[in-house]
């Protein structure tokens, strides 16, 4: 595929911490510049993935632009917005032929206007699940769906990572079926294409449930413990690993003290390396209340892990249930309890889901380098 130097593509996301949307856009910013075309990453100033980019020249990182929303902080909050339009007028004299690309929710509704106001023709914004959901209230609801729909009119091009937000986007979004593009989140996935060892099914000392999640609301992990707890009554050979941290972690670290669990659960923080943990892990699971398609589910069946979780967002995509994992109704922790039960209980059920064979190929980094290449050249 040949590449022209006819366009420059920012990317603009809040924070650069350890997660899907980070990854994914970070992933874009190195593979074009790879291709030979040219690209700029603009983000925050705080986050684990920080130093990895700030010897890049072509990264600008602005101390105003936080990833938390402050009705108290509005002031704050204007001044950010002013500044990235400052800094993307000064791209755009630079760079005529300049896209906007956004990733997260907040990075997309502040960048798609500060490049609105800026006159960036191209607006591109990728969603990784929505910032509305079913477990709001109608005002929680309204306030982060009416800024979606506003910002919807402005964008020139959706792309969308799961079939699910695909749907949504259709019903709540007017013109949204024109100007879409469904572009899977790629994995690190030269890392993971190796079956987990641990997964070989026997009665070991120790049968370990793994879980990568940052300890938020969505990621709903009390659940998880909830069901955990019921399994490991039963088998207390059980052992529950999760790799990850954030806000809840006081909340989660008292929990396990009340429940004597400390010895069954094993908070690891965040980790360079997941493949170490998960290469010993019999089954990820998961318990998130929304998501697009979290790209932990991919590595871990790149891993050959059966998955047991919730149905939540565009988990459908990648796991089919009774072929490669198991799915239940999401806050039906003691189904979801009763799952892990089963694997572990049915060796030739767990070794079957093992040896499904997963198409993943749409989620591989070039595969997605080279389909947001063509999408930018399309939009020329």
């Amino acid at each position: 595929m040949k590449h022209q130097e006819e366009f420059h593509v920012v990317y603009i996301v809040t924070k650069l911490e350890l997660g899907g949307a980070q990854k994914v856009c970070l992933s874009l910013f190195n593979g074009l510049q790879e291709h030979g075309c040219s690209s700029t990453l603009i983000s925050g100033s705080e986050g684990k993935l920080v130093a990895s980019v700030q010897p890049s020249p072509n990264v600008i990182l602005l101390d105003a632009f936080k990833r938390e929303v402050s009705i108290f902080g509005i002031v704050q909050e204007f001044k950010a917005f002013i500044h990235l339009a400052r800094v993307l007028t000064q791209l755009r004299k630079k760079h005529p032929n300049l896209i906007v690309h956004t990733h997260s929710t907040k990075a997309g509704i502040i960048g798609r206007w500060a490049a609105f106001f800026a006159g960036v023709k191209q607006r591109v914004h990728t969603i990784h699940g929505y910032g509305f959901h079913k477990h709001q209230s109608i005002m929680g609801w309204l306030a982060r769906y009416v800024p979606e729909l506003f910002t919807s009119f402005i964008t020139t091009h959706f792309v969308c990572v799961s079939s699910e937000d695909i749907k949504t986007g259709i019903r709540l979004f007017p013109f949204f079926s024109v100007k879409y593009s469904l572009i899977r989140a790629a994995v690190e996935d030269e890392q993971f294409f190796a079956p987990a060892t641990g997964t070989t099914w026997q009665q070991p000392e120790l049968f370990l449930i793994g879980t990568i999640s940052c300890f938020k609301p969505q990621k709903n992990l009390l659940d998880l413990f909830n069901a955990f707890a019921q399994v490991h009554k039963k088998f207390p050979h059980t052992r529950l690993e999760v790799i990850g941290d954030g806000m809840q972690r006081p909340q989660l670290e008292q929990w396990i003290r009340e429940n004597n669990l400390e010895h069954a659960i094993i908070l690891h923080g965040w980790q360079n390396d997941v493949v170490k943990f998960m290469s010993r892990w019999q089954i990820f699971a998961l318990s998130s209340l929304w998501e697009g398609l979290p790209c932990a589910i991919v590595e871990a069946r790149l891993m050959k892990l059966p998955v047991v979780c919730y149905d939540t967002g565009g988990i459908r995509d990648v796991i089919f249930h009774g072929e490669n994992g198991l799915l239940c109704k999401q806050k039906e922790w003691q189904q979801l309890a009763q799952n892990l039960q089963q694997l572990i209980e049915n060796p030739k059920q767990h070794m079957r889901m093992q040896s499904f064979c997963d198409n993943l190929h749409d989620f591989s980094r070039q595969h997605m380098v080279n389909d947001h290449l063509s999408l930018y050249q399309s939009l020329q």
